[in-house]
């Protein structure tokens, strides 16, 4: 039963049916300090939208910003669609940024831009021009996008209910994942090789990486694997590449976040636990799942001492005789 307009609450354990509210001249707050990462959207009464708020890391939901004094908000003409929080991290742009476009293929005709609210004190829009915006655009129909660092008052906002984010999200609604990846298969041409190994070796951070990594990705090159390093790409060459791809392995992180969007339905993907992060693991391997119907194997070559690690993030000791085998039993070497 569709959720009627303006009842929207939001809760990590699964996401909301697809809804769109109009809020007359709505008031957007940015976000404010703190681990909270308050930020969002009030109605002109001064109630507080809760279906703005976002869905951060560690399935917690962004907090109620405090209202501004009236005379803080600029005003700003038209009619503008809510995409939620631009972040500089890769994997959290895609997760926290993205999940309200699908509203797009509704009213795209009838906005006048797209509204982006930063994490807190950061310079966003450099990061968006060199990194973000052709994607953005490609994604966006060109349609102007505005940051939102200071209060903002609009004549009239689109809020969507997010389609796609963390944890129990990255399954994303019917309607995102229509969304994107209809928009990448008709803008995008597959372009690269047809065995792709994902690497992460030449992340600087040791945390970023996999152990033993090198050793494994010389093996992936012998057995004629073309050796993948995404974050030196932009966003639409990744998407070339892992539409061309027939067969994909790789670490756990990021790059299986974009992949789901572009990857060709058949593909055999060979997806390795890096990280004793079980949750972060399972949410990548229920997106792709979800997102296509591709052939998907996993690996979990975790050491013992591994589940001891204080520092979940980091990069977790790995049996790397184990994981060749595995990888060779698959049909993967």
């Amino acid at each position: 039963m569709p959720t009627e307009p303006g009842s929207l609450i939001l809760t990590p354990e699964a996401l909301p049916p697809a809804q769109i509210d109009r809020i007359k001249d709505a008031r957007i707050v940015p976000m404010e300090s703190g681990r909270g990462m308050a930020h969002g959207v009030f109605r002109p009464d001064g109630s507080f939208c809760p279906g703005s708020a976002t869905l951060l890391s560690r399935n917690r939901l962004s907090i109620a910003p405090s209202p501004p004094d009236e005379s803080q908000f600029k005003h700003l003409q038209g009619r503008h669609l809510y995409a939620g929080v631009g972040r500089h991290h890769f994997g959290h742009f895609l997760v926290e940024g993205l999940g309200r476009l699908w509203a797009l293929d509704r009213h795209a005709d009838e906005i006048d831009g797209i509204l982006i609210v930063p994490k807190h004190n950061k310079d966003i829009e450099a990061v968006i021009h060199r990194r973000f915006l052709p994607f953005y655009s490609l994604l966006c129909e060109e349609k102007p996008l505005w940051l939102i660092d200071s209060p903002a008052r609009v004549d009239e906002l689109l809020l969507p209910s997010p389609g796609f984010g963390h944890g129990n999200w990255t399954i994303g609604t019917p309607e995102f994942r229509a969304f994107i990846r209809r928009r990448i298969a008709e803008r995008i041409t597959p372009d690269g090789p047809e065995r792709v190994y994902v690497s992460r070796t030449r992340f600087k951070t040791p945390a970023h990486r996999m152990d033993q990594e090198e050793a494994l990705e010389r093996k992936m090159i012998k057995a004629g694997y073309v050796s993948f390093h995404p974050e030196h790409y932009t966003l639409e060459e990744q998407c070339q590449v892992y539409m061309s791809a027939r067969e994909i392995v790789g670490a756990d992180g990021s790059a299986f976040h974009l992949a789901p969007f572009a990857l060709q339905p058949g593909t055999r993907v060979g997806l390795i636990q890096r990280r004793a992060r079980q949750p972060a693991f399972d949410a990548l391997v229920a997106q792709i799942r979800a997102f296509v119907d591709v052939e998907l194997h996993t690996f979990h070559p975790l050491c013992a001492e591994a589940e001891a690690a204080t520092d979940r993030d980091a990069a977790a000791p790995i049996d790397l005789a184990a994981l060749l085998a595995a990888l060779k039993s698959r049909n993967f070497l």
